[in-house]
Parts: C-alpha cells; sequence; structure tokens
C-alpha cells in the first residue's frame, strides 16, 4: 500500500504541474443566492453558464459562488430545490458579481424532490454516491408516530440498510454504525438517536440540508470509513420575525426566528419535546411502575452576524437529553439514566477575492452516558462518553477555468471515558469499584483536493489526505500471562506520547460524458479512522463504548472501489443510475469469545479481537424529479462477511448487517393544492444472528451449544407505510396543515429480536429449542400530526 501511495502522490503532483493554462483570458463570476423572504444564503443552489454546459458553480453554506469563464455572452441560471429559478443575461468582459433572490415555489411539485437540482444533474459531477436529502422531500413521507426523521430518510436509500424495525440505526455499503461521521454544523454527532435510536436527534424544523455520502468521500473529510451524513442548520430569517411546528402523537416542537438586525444579524431557535410521560403518568401513577419513565427533549439554536460583505460569522449550537427511571413497587430497586449530546460550532466565513474564500471553525462534540441504580441498600454508578475540541481552517480556490481546488487543516483533542463506576454501601462505604482512565488522543489531518476539468467529456477529482493521530497519558500498558495474570506493566505520564499512526489516503473519481444524457464515473479512496465502537447488540446503544487507537488496538482502515453509469431522461424528469463497488476492510473489532460486559478494572481494549472483512454489490436507483407524481425506487444487492482468527474457529461468516436484498419505494402524489398523499414499501432480507442449536443440563448447570457464528437468519423485513397531508385555508399570517399517516398498513410482524424457548419436557425426553421472536409493531399503527406556521 505505501507503494500505492507514492505513486499516487506522484501522479497527482504531475497531474498539477502540467495542468493546461487557459489559452483565453479569464473572468470572475461571483455572488450570492438568497431566499427572496427570508434574506438567507441557500446552500448547494447550482449556478451554470447555458451556453457553456462544462461551466457551473456550486453554493456554499452562505449562498456564496464563484466560477471562471471566458469572456462572452452569457445565460447565467440559478435554481435551488423548492424555489423557482432564476435567470440573468450577463456581458462577460470584466470581473463581475451577480446577485440571485429566488423566490420559494407556489406550486408544491418541486416539494417532494429526492436530490433536485441543488447540485448539478448526476451525469455532470464526478462524484459518486452523493445525495442530497431537502427537507421537503423528509416532510413528506410516513414515518413512526408521525414524527419527520432524517435517519428513516436516509435508510431509504440505495446502499443504506437499517438497524431493525423502527430503528434510526443505519450501515453504509457494509460498514459498522460506528463507521458514519455524523456532523451538525461540522460538529460530530455521537450517538443520533433518541428513545433506543427509535427517533433521531434531529429536529427537522431547524435544518436546512442534508447530504450523504457513501463511500468515495471528498478528502476534508476524514475519521470514518463507510459514510459523511453532512447536516447543516438554518441561519434564521434576516427580514422578518416567523414562527413554525407541530403538534404530534408523543412529541411537539416549536421553531422561531428573525432579524435581530435586520439585512444584517438573525437568530434561530428551535425545541423539541416528548411528553408520553405527562400525558400517561397521571392515569398510570397506581400500577407497578408508576407511569412512563421516559422522556426526551432537543434544544437548537443559531446566531448569524454578516460583518461585511467579505465576513461573516456564526455561532451555533445543539443540546439533548433522553432521561428515564425504573422502579419496583416495593422500592427495592430504583433507578436513573440519562444521556445526549451537545455540540457547539463557531464559523468565521472570509472571502478574499473572487477566486477565493476561507472558513475557520472552531467546534466542541460532547456525549455522556450516565446509569445510577439502587439495589438492596447499594448504590452503583456507571459512566461513559466522549468530548472533542476541534479546529479546523478550510481554503476554497478556484485559480483557473478547469481548476477548483479545496485544501485545508483540521484538529481534534479528544477524551475518551470507556467506562467509570462505582458502588457504595449503606454505611458509605466503597467496593467494586471500576475506575478506568480516560484516554487521550491528538487526531490532525490536512487535505488537498482538485476538481479538474480535462475536457469538456472529462473531469477528475483528485485528493489525498494526510492524518496523524497520537495516543497521550496518562496511560497504564500490561503484559499478561496465559492465565490472564499481569506479569509487567508500563505507566505514562499526562501528556506522555504513548503510540502514534499516520496514513496517507488517497482519494480519485473520475467522470466521463458519453452524451448529453449519460456518463460514467469510477472511484477509488483509502480510509483510516482512530476511533471505535464495539457493540453486542445489533445498532448503536446508549451504553456502547467508545475507545480510541491505542498501544492495543491498532486504526481501522478501508480501501473501495466503485464504477457506475448514470443518465438523465426526458429532459432530467428521470434520472436513474448502476453503481458497483467492493470494500476491504482491516483491523475490524469484535468482542473476545464468551466475553459478558460487567464490573472490571481492567481496560476494555484487552477484551477485543481483531479481524478482516470485505463487502461488495450492486446499488440500482431511479428517480422521477418533476409532476404531481415523483419517488424513487432503489435495490441493493449485496454480500458482507468478517473473518477473525480468534473467533468462529477463523472461518469467514456473514456479518450482523449483511442483507443480501435490500428494496426501498417511494412515493408522493399531489392531488391537488390542498391534498398531496405519500408511500413507502420496504423489503429486506433478514439479519444475521447466532442462536444456540442445543441445550443441555451437566452438573445442575445449564449449557448451551451454539452454531457457527451469524449462521441463524431472521425472517425478512417488508411493510407499506401510507400518509395524507391536507393544507389547511390559509388565513392572513397564518398556514396549517394535518398530516395523517399509518405505519406498518398490514401488520406484518417484522422481528426485533429472538429469544430461545422450550418444547416438551426433560421427563418425556423430549424437550426441543424453539426460536421465537419478538416484534415491536406487529399492527397497523395510526399517527396525525398538526404542523403550522407563522409570519
Amino acid at each position: 500500500m505505501r507503494r500505492i501511495n507514492i505513486i499516487f502522490i506522484s501522479l497527482f503532483l504531475l497531474l498539477i504541474a502540467l495542468a493546461p493554462a487557459s489559452a483565453q483570458e479569464n473572468y470572475r463570476l461571483s455572488g450570492r443566492v438568497t431566499d427572496a423572504q427570508t434574506g438567507e444564503g441557500l446552500a448547494g443552489a447550482s449556478i451554470s453558464l447555458q451556453e457553456r454546459s462544462n461551466l457551473g458553480a456550486i453554493t456554499a453554506a452562505d449562498g456564496r459562488f464563484m466560477l471562471l469563464a471566458p469572456a462572452g455572452t452569457y445565460t447565467v441560471l440559478a435554481k435551488s430545490i423548492g424555489y423557482d429559478e432564476a435567470k440573468q443575461l450577463l456581458q462577460l468582459n470584466q470581473n463581475s458579481q451577480l446577485t440571485f433572490k429566488l423566490t420559494p415555489t407556489t406550486y408544491g411539485v418541486q416539494e417532494v424532490e429526492v436530490v433536485a437540482e441543488r447540485q448539478q444533474p448526476i451525469t455532470e459531477t464526478a462524484t459518486m454516491g452523493q445525495l442530497e436529502l431537502p427537507m421537503e422531500t423528509i416532510k413528506t413521507l410516513p414515518v413512526l408516530f408521525g414524527e419527520l426523521d432524517i435517519l428513516k430518510t436516509v435508510q431509504l436509500l440505495p446502499g443504506v440498510q437499517s438497524g431493525g424495525e423502527g430503528n434510526t440505526g443505519f450501515y453504509v455499503r457494509g460498514g459498522g454504525a460506528d463507521q458514519n461521521l455524523v456532523l451538525l454544523d461540522n460538529a460530530t454527532v455521537y450517538n443520533p438517536g433518541h428513545l433506543f435510536n427509535f427517533f433521531s436527534v434531529f429536529n427537522s424544523d431547524a435544518i436546512s440540508n442534508t447530504t450523504l455520502i457513501k463511500g468515495n468521500m471528498p478528502a476534508r473529510y476524514g475519521g470514518r470509513l463507510s459514510s459523511v451524513l453532512d447536516i447543516e442548520m438554518k441561519e434564521g430569517d434576516v427580514t422578518d420575525y416567523s414562527a413554525e411546528g407541530g403538534i404530534g402523537l408523543i412529541a411537539s416542537r416549536l421553531t422561531v426566528q428573525g432579524p435581530i438586525i435586520k439585512q444584517k444579524a438573525s437568530f434561530i431557535f428551535s425545541g423539541r419535546r416528548t411528553y408520553v410521560d405527562a400525558l400517561f403518568n397521571p392515569v398510570l401513577k397506581n400500577t407497578e411502575q408508576g407511569g412512563i419513565p421516559f422522556r426526551f427533549y432537543d434544544l437548537n439554536g443559531k446566531l448569524t452576524y454578516t460583518l461585511s460583505d467579505k465576513d461573516k460569522l456564526t455561532l451555533s449550537g445543539y443540546y439533548g437529553r433522553d432521561i428515564g427511571n425504573l422502579k419496583l413497587s416495593d422500592g427495592r430497586f430504583t433507578s436513573q439514566f440519562s444521556w445526549g449530546n451537545a455540540t457547539a460550532t463557531a464559523r468565521w466565513n472570509h472571502v478574499f477575492n473572487n477566486k477565493m474564500f476561507m472558513n475557520v471553525s472552531g467546534v466542541l462534540s460532547n456525549y455522556k452516558f450516565e446509569f445510577n441504580w439502587d439495589y438492596g441498600g447499594y448504590n452503583t454508578v456507571l459512566q461513559t462518553g466522549v468530548e472533542d475540541y476541534s479546529l479546523n481552517i478550510d481554503f476554497d480556490y478556484t485559480p483557473s477555468v478547469r481548476h477548483h481546488l479545496q485544501y485545508g487543516v483540521q484538529y481534534t483533542n479528544h477524551t475518551l471515558r470507556p467506562r467509570t463506576g462505582e458502588a457504595e454501601g449503606e454505611a458509605g462505604e466503597l467496593f467494586g469499584t471500576t475506575r478506568i482512565l480516560p484516554k487521550y488522543g491528538h487526531e490532525t489531518g490536512f487535505y488537498v483536493s482538485d476538481d479538474w476539468n480535462v475536457t469538456d467529456k472529462l473531469l477528475l477529482n483528485l485528493g489525498l489526505r494526510n492524518s496523524y493521530f497520537m495516543q497521550v497519558g496518562p496511560f497504564n500498558y500490561y503484559n499478561f500471562n496465559q492465565n490472564n495474570v499481569v506479569t509487567d506493566s508500563t505507566r505514562y505520564g499526562s501528556g506522555d506520547k504513548v503510540k502514534t499512526y499516520q496514513t496517507w489516503e488517497p482519494r480519485a473519481s473520475a467522470r466521463y460524458t458519453l452524451d448529453e444524457l449519460s456518463s460514467v464515473k469510477a472511484g477509488f479512496a483509502r480510509s483510516a479512522q482512530y476511533l471505535h465502537l464495539v457493540s453486542n447488540a445489533y445498532t448503536t446503544l446508549p451504553l456502547d463504548v467508545w475507545v480510541p487507537s491505542s498501544a492495543i488496538v491498532k486504526p481501522q482502515y478501508a480501501t473501495q472501489f466503485a464504477v457506475g453509469y448514470f443518465r438523465s431522461m426526458a429532459q432530467n424528469q428521470y434520472e436513474g443510475s448502476v453503481e458497483v463497488y467492493y470494500k476491504d476492510l482491516e483491523n475490524q473489532l469484535e468482542y473476545r469469545e464468551g466475553f459478558a460486559p460487567g464490573p472490571s478494572n481492567r481496560d476494555l481494549e484487552y477484551e477485543f479481537v481483531s479481524g478482516s472483512g470485505k463487502s461488495y454489490g450492486i446499488e440500482l436507483f431511479l428517480r422521477k424529479n418533476y409532476g404531481n407524481l415523483q419517488g424513487w425506487i432503489g435495490y441493493t444487492l449485496s454480500k458482507t462477511t468478517r473473518q477473525f482468527p480468534k473467533l468462529n474457529n477463523g472461518a469467514e461468516f456473514p456479518a450482523r448487517f449483511d442483507r443480501r436484498h435490500d428494496l426501498s419505494v417511494v412515493s408522493s402524489y399531489k392531488l391537488n393544492n390542498r391534498w398531496t398523499f405519500g408511500g413507502t414499501f420496504v423489503f429486506g432480507t433478514g439479519q444475521a444472528t447466532t442462536l444456540p442449536l442445543r441445550r443441555y443440563y451437566l452438573e445442575g448447570t445449564v449449557n448451551y451449544q451454539y452454531g457457527n457464528r451469524n449462521s441463524f437468519r431472521m425472517q425478512p423485513t417488508h411493510r407499506l407505510d401510507l400518509s395524507a397531508t391536507l393544507e389547511g385555508k390559509a388565513l392572513e399570517k397564518i398556514k396549517s396543515s394535518w398530516t395523517f399517516s399509518i405505519y406498518n398498513v398490514y401488520g406484518r410482524r417484522n422481528p426485533f429480536l429472538y429469544y430461545v424457548d422450550n418444547e416438551g419436557s426433560v421427563t418425556n425426553q423430549n424437550v426441543r429449542l424453539q426460536a421465537k421472536k419478538i416484534s415491536i409493531i406487529p399492527f397497523p399503527l395510526p399517527a396525525v400530526t398538526w404542523n403550522f406556521s407563522w409570519k
């Protein structure tokens, strides 16, 4: 691999050096695309020159764009999903600026696009596996309990598999749940799920744009192997005050926004809370449990201040918590638990000139889980968490009409608390104390990438990233003998260097245009991941533990190849793609055979075993972009395996998220100006798991004999969900709508988990083990939500 990296670096530098200079003088065209009503910049809007199909630009997070073109007369076209397009005629004979103020569309058909023209058509970009999910799409789909959910919409895309029935956990192209980089305004969200992952932590009213990148990630993203889910919060209305929200079966939400200084500074604040506890606790207070023991809430906020035409400051944050308690009526057992994320992002955007701009951001990411219980007079506390402090400096530079450069440097200080726990007796004495030291690490990365228009038909994206990770003390390294007894140890003091890792991560993709309607693309990516999450469950749970790469645990690596065919049909009314991929994974982690969680003073890293993995498949995607009937069909045929020398006798076995067939059908139909209907149908091969084949009694002890690892398949999952949205009569300043939905229309008993039960008796010597399934929602579940907006 080192030889491959050296060759790639050499080729990259050679291509840049040989890049042809523009034979004709080019002029800079820059400007901004904004919402005509709110003045907020529109991220991801497309700017194109109708007379030069190979020249265009995509707006940044604040709506700014920049491109170079030869002198001439052009029709400049600006497009963004949910807005009427705008055109301006331009005589380009000097550096020029344009401002586009797009008006929200009044006829609604754009509101159900899957990936409309926030980007160039899929046949024109070099990017593979990248899809944008505008909130207009997400709001039309039927979901569990009527709660709008970004992550459940992501699961409906090809190459993305769900973590289980009703679950927001997702797996991308054979990667684990921890291999997805989930960002909210550049801040990492370590656990994006509420209520044990049945709902995501993202309030849809506060979100402006969501981008999913599968596998072939641009060089500016690092630290994960499988995907990036990049979510941007709204900036707030700089012209007028407004509010929107909704009241559903289990939660309500409210968002307010408006100007602090008109046309210059704005705010947006958003909140959401579930209230099933408040509604049902009075009714259930006399039961053994005493009520609904759970609630969650979210708070989002963002302040934006435009200093000048060249400088803008933003400060955004998120805070969310799940809080619950369990107790027995006799008082013998009581417990309290909570977990959640907190993020904060401060960002400065500066435009140097029409060729170059910069983003500087400081980021805080925090995740914490705490479980406290009292049983028989003994109190026990368990804690785990992650805290990051990051600084990023990113540059965007367009030196010529054929090159678009992005480069920058990123630094993160990691503090991980794998687990800390202690038990206290009635007299206050401590015992069974588990004091695993926090783990510390420094992660840096610098990157450079170039979108190079080699010819009008050939577009290359060449990227190179260098990542570096250093584990620092305090840290204790132990040597064990074959009886698991410590024989020696090495102690590192605070800040001492323990272990370092450095990786070159080349990225490359290419697009070749076959004709005006079709193109072929190919991509290659090498990635490294220095943080790990190892779980016994099928998806991430709050008590799962993050650990860093260290002297014990090596980083994970992935190498992915992909090739695809992309086509636009009927004037881009339909778009389709076929992508084939192969992914090779190194240093994958699992718990050792026989591991059982429990109190221990031993570092969790000693409980891991390392192995390899691979995943390959084909993804089919067809969507309809325009018209009253819109939607998409996505299908994935894939295989994902793992192989560990110390598991399953060294034999290859299916990964627990291996799913041979995965199908999603999504549609939305606008009947008239008041009624819109939506529906989704999903089908997936059952998950792989391990169950006992036999059970026997030996000296009064029950023993199980298990089959090969993940050799049992759950039943296939399939489900139909339907929704209908009725727009209310618009008043002068208030608009409202009702959304009615039915989850699991025909009552399919999809498996959530299996357990083993006995049939027969020992006396009659006919005992037989029987696997039985548990379904979470085995019946049609209706929901209704009232949505409103005021301005």
